[in-house]
Parts: C-alpha cells; structure tokens; sequence
C-alpha cells in the first residue's frame, strides 16, 4: 500500500493490516520491552473489538514483518472523540529506515476515514528518540506525560 508522503526508502516495505501475525507481534513488543507470547497476542487480538474501531497495520520487507502499529477510536466524555496510537513498533535493525514513519501513515489514513481530526499517543519518557520522532512527524507535546497530539 503506497501511503502518501512515504519517504523513499533502502529496500521494499508493504504496509497492510495484520493477519497471522500474532507471533511476529509477540517478538517485536518483546524486543521493546513489553514481553508477549504469541498466545498472549492471539488473545488481545481477538479481543479487540470488531466493529471497526480498532485497526493493527504491519509493516513487511522480503524478511517478513518488521513493525506494526496499533490504532483505536478513543471515545472519552471530557472531549471529543480522537484516534490514539496504542502501540508502535519497529524491529531494532530496521530504525530510523521509514518503516515507523509509514506505520503512522497508516494510522493517521485509517484516523481520516474513521472521520477523527486527532491522533494522539503516548511515549514512556525514557524513549527520548521516540519523541524526536513523532515531534519529526508534527507531533506536539500536550502534557508532562508525555502525551503527543497531531491535528490532522
């Protein structure tokens, strides 16, 4: 799927929705520091709800998957509904190549069709080039937290 304003990048990269990826899932959100078992993955995976509200798009090279982001339709009372991003991972050797970039594309397009105007995330704060990367995207910090917001 070409995603518009993709960079070009050093070899081929599809970025489609996840499948059976659930293993594949598992590894890279262990690689990041939240440990998952395929089984775990399978398991939240077929919680999400199937209504259209949550969308998980992987990003693969002739390797295989090597990245896959998370984005769901966050409806709170205090404001007005907004898509957040409640995951985002690229494997280790594939950072800072465009795939993080073209996982948020996907995210930000499935945000526009859902009709949502914001993105918003959030970022541990010890992951310092992650918020250079969104801040790169046009991200902006709204809180002490961390939290991130893109009007789109």
């Amino acid at each position: 799927m070409a995603l518009a304003g993709s960079q070009q990048l050093p070899f081929a990269l599809r970025v489609r929705r996840a499948l059976a990826d659930a293993a594949r899932i598992a590894e890279l959100s262990t690689q990041l520091g939240y440990p998952s078992t395929t089984e775990q993955v399978l398991v939240r995976l077929r919680t999400l709800p199937q209504d259209g509200t949550h969308a998980v798009y992987v990003a693969e090279n002739n390797d295989g998957v090597v990245g896959w982001v998370h984005v769901y339709e966050h409806l709170p009372v205090c404001h007005d509904r907004v898509a957040e991003v409640a995951g985002l991972v690229v494997d280790a050797t594939c950072r800072a190549s465009g795939v993080g970039k073209r996982l948020m594309d996907a995210a930000e397009n499935w945000a526009r069709e859902m009709g949502l105007d914001t993105v918003v995330l959030r970022s541990n704060v010890i992951r310092e080039a992650a918020h250079k990367f969104y801040e790169k995207l046009g991200y902006s910090r709204i809180k002490t937290q961390h939290a991130f917001r893109k009007v789109l």
